[in-house]
């Protein structure tokens, strides 16, 4: 489910509603996104985040336990 959640919205240039409303607002103040940039953007923070995310989750069992 984390893979999910992020992959789709933050990969995808549709992925999501809350992606589709940045879109809309970003290009109502005058600036544009590109597709290109908005992938590459994705490819380089997605991976960035689940791995911190993993990291997270797995120091917080590890603390706590189960």
């Amino acid at each position: 489910m984390l893979l999910g959640v992020n992959i789709g919205p933050n990969l995808t240039y549709a992925g999501s509603l809350a992606t589709l409303l940045w879109r809309r607002i970003v290009g109502d103040h005058g600036t544009e996104v590109e597709l290109g940039e908005f992938s590459r953007l994705g490819l380089l923070t997605v991976p960035l985040a689940l791995v911190a995310t993993v990291l997270a989750l797995w120091a917080g069992l590890r603390t706590v336990g189960t």
